[in-house]
């Protein structure tokens, strides 16, 4: 088995008030379990330019392996703008045309300690053959929809991105889930989401609520944890599901989800708190 987890979805360029900043769901996830100390691999679309060369040398800084699936139509870039506190996103060709092609790399999902989904063309059933066909899915695989208006706008799109979700999140070890998330594929509240996975499967469902923290349901019972408060101003939010998404995945790692959610969310909470103090999607350290 390879000591690297894989984690599998979007790279990105973030055009945010001027400045360009090397992201996206996937790479950051992978980038923050790195700065975790958990060795990582990101299977992504890069393309062969601009954008390409800041994605490859982001994760060559951070000592994440980049396994770099086609890209016909170069390296996918989002343009932010800020809505209140949080921010809207507006994509390029290359994004909402975004497609990782998995079919390749079977060896790498199935040696991987640990598969991590985010922000994935779900849509797509080819997209979610791959991943629905990982063995001891329960044990290996965490899912993050982080749906986007802008992915699903195509008819039928968004039923078909619940349906693809829906199977992975039947085989997962744990889901994290926002209220957007599940508002947007469902138009339900995400606690109804929750309930229907554990029915079908799910081990167990994150959910995240912003700055009201978050909470981790299972079949037994929940969990919640609050954001701490800080000293610092909140600089923005970019990044900051995916930090929890990271911390999340390095607690299974250790094993310290198994006497309960309760620590791994915590910390989780902690990071995405001193997360939200940086510019930009990179995941932060509690000091």
């Amino acid at each position: 088995m390879s000591d690297r987890v894989v984690v599998v979805g979007d790279a990105l360029v973030d055009e945010v008030d001027g400045a360009a900043h090397v992201g996206g769901a996937a790479l950051n996830v992978a980038v923050g379990l790195a700065r975790l100390g958990v060795p990582a691999r990101l299977i992504a679309m890069v393309g062969d330019d601009d954008a390409g060369r800041l994605v490859r040398e982001h994760c060559a800084a951070h000592g994440v392996e980049l396994t770099a699936t086609a890209a016909p139509r170069g390296t996918a870039v989002a343009s932010a703008v800020r809505d209140g506190g949080t921010m809207r996103y507006e994509f390029n060709a290359a994004g909402t045309s975004r497609f990782v092609d998995l079919q390749p790399h079977a060896a790498l999902l199935a040696s991987a300690p640990l598969v991590v989904v985010s922000c994935l063309a779900l849509e797509h059933e080819a997209q979610v053959a791959p991943l629905a066909a990982i063995e001891r899915s329960h044990e290996r695989l965490l899912l993050d929809p982080n749906a986007r208006p802008a992915y699903l706008r195509e008819p039928g799109a968004r039923e078909r991105f619940a349906a693809g979700l829906d199977l992975l999140a039947s085989r997962a070890l744990l889901v994290k889930l926002s209220d957007e998330d599940a508002e947007l594929v469902y138009d339900e509240d995400a606690s109804e989401t929750a309930s229907r996975w554990l029915g079908s499967g799910t081990r167990a469902v994150a959910i995240t609520r912003g700055p009201q923290g978050a909470r981790v349901v299972t079949a037994r019972g929940w969990v919640d944890a609050s954001v701490p408060a800080l000293a610092d101003p909140i600089v923005d939010t970019i990044g900051a599901g995916d930090s929890v998404l990271a911390s999340l995945a390095a607690s299974v790692l250790a094993g310290d989800h198994a006497g309960g959610w309760a620590g791994p969310l915590e910390r989780a909470m902690a990071v995405a708190a001193a997360t939200t103090r940086s510019a930009g999607g990179l995941l932060q350290l509690p000091g």
